[in-house]
């Protein structure tokens, strides 16, 4: 995953996250209030209910207690009971059987009550229940009416202070549906940031387990790759110090001719000279592997074609020498932002190694393009190499005849080295075969950008 992808996920799940305790709050409070107006609405109608059985139940007691002072016409007793009732929050209203007003706790006594529907249903029925709106004083009330010898006993009592109850639990269950929906807001939010601080640590961890595992592979590969050179310089110094034993021993005795003498010299120009060659390998390959900060490479844009005939030209001498002819196809100008020298020495470790192991008649040396690659190729027509050596072709000091390899002075270095400036300047190295026999090596390079070849013109 990129750097842009990995943002953009990191982006919609934060978006994700962010929606995810929103919606369930949101649902969590569109739940409460389902809740609220359903079981609301059934308390409303209990409540109703109770208050109609109290205040019925309160009317007969009144009626019981006003039949006499209404029968005698004791007004003052009318008015002490009135007064109780008033204190209770309950109001009394005493009317005649055509339905004046005698008594009332709120307003002077006028008025004609006797359409009101709990009187008039009183009036048939001996009792009458109604929830309205009062025309005196404009409140909703329940009101209760029972008919006695000379009129009405009349009850009222505000309908806020009936469903008081239900509007305590109303906004009792609202406020607690706001407390939950904050609540778990809150949660989503606290989970949102321990989950976003166990991603990071994740991703710590793993960016640390990487670079363990980095660090545990640069060991394993200094640690081989110091055998490996031990072992390599090992070879040629035995060869050196044999001679050298050899001349010494010589010195002292007099039957050594000159011609042992020159084989020895021989022996350790040759092992000096491939000793020389690996030190040389294996700092170009230091080089070339440490970073740009370290040691800055000369990119520049440079001809290809006039690479390859360089390096091929560079060449010749030793091909000539082996007896293999070097045939080169690079006509078609190309352009590439690359380190020339580095290219150059690329091809030529590519021809050396055909030169020394192919047993080809013929190398030819290539340049084409793919697309927006340029293609360099070095190919041969002679032993090959078995599969089982080519996914290990290109890894140091790795040979497919050792002896062989020894013998034509090799370091085991020249394809890691094609490999790691082919990797350098954003290309790869491969091998493939060759119709008829032979391998065919190759390096591919991305070609100079369209603004570069302008700005060069």
């Amino acid at each position: 995953m990129t750097a842009a992808e990995e943002r953009r996920e990191r982006t919609c799940g934060t978006i994700r996250m962010g929606l995810l305790p929103c919606l369930a709050a949101g649902v969590g409070l569109a739940a409460v209030v389902y809740a609220l107006v359903a079981e609301t609405k059934a308390f409303r109608a209990t409540i109703g209910e109770w208050a109609a059985r109290d205040l019925a139940a309160r009317t007969e007691l009144a009626t019981e207690a006003l039949a006499e002072p209404l029968a005698t016409g004791d007004f003052r007793r009318i008015r002490l009971f009135g007064d109780e009732c008033r204190a209770a929050g309950v109001r009394l209203t005493v009317l005649s059987i055509p339905g004046g007003m005698i008594f009332d706790t709120l307003t002077p006594a006028c008025g004609d009550h006797g359409r009101r529907p709990e009187v008039a249903e009183a009036r048939r029925n001996g009792m009458g229940i109604a929830f309205r709106k009062s025309e005196t004083t404009g409140e909703d009330s329940l009101y209760c009416a029972r008919a006695v010898d000379r009129g009405f006993v009349r009850l009222a009592i505000p309908q806020a202070r009936v469903f008081a109850p239900v509007e305590r639990t109303r906004t009792t269950i609202l406020l607690a549906g706001l407390v939950g929906a904050c609540g778990i807001l809150l949660l989503f939010l606290f989970m949102d940031r321990l989950l976003a601080r166990n991603r990071a640590l994740a991703r710590e961890r793993d960016i640390q387990a990487r670079k363990l595992a980095e660090l545990h592979r640069a060991e394993e590969f200094r640690r081989q790759f110091v055998s490996d050179v031990t072992h390599e310089i090992k070879t040629p110094l035995t060869g050196i110090l044999a001679a050298v034993d050899l001349l010494q021993e010589g010195e002292r005795d007099a039957r050594q001719d000159a011609e042992e003498r020159r084989t020895l010299l021989d022996m350790i120009r040759k092992e000096s000279s491939r000793l020389n060659n690996l030190v040389g390998d294996v700092l170009s390959l230091a080089q070339i592997e440490q970073s740009p900060a370290e040691t800055p490479h000369e990119f520049a844009p440079a001809a290809l074609d006039d690479i390859v005939r360089e390096a091929a030209g560079r060449m010749k001498p030793r091909a000539d020498a082996a007896g293999i002819a070097l045939k080169i196809e690079a006509n078609a100008p190309m352009q590439c932002v690359c380190d020339a020298q580095l290219v150059g020495q690329a091809i030529e470790n590519l021809v050396e190694n055909a030169v020394r192991y192919s047993g080809s008649n013929e190398v030819s040396i290539s340049l084409h393009g793919e697309g927006d690659r340029a293609v360099i190729a070095v190919e041969d027509h002679g032993v090959g190499i078995p599969p089982e050596h080519r996914d290990h072709i290109f890894e140091r000091f790795y040979r497919v005849d050792k002896a062989r390899s020894r013998e034509q002075g090799g370091t085991g270095l020249g394809l890691a080295i094609v490999k790691h400036i082919a990797m350098l300047h954003g290309g790869e190295a491969a091998l493939s075969d060759v119709a008829g026999g032979g391998c065919r090596f190759t390096i591919s390079m991305p070609l100079e950008q369209k603004q570069t070849s302008k700005g060069k013109e």
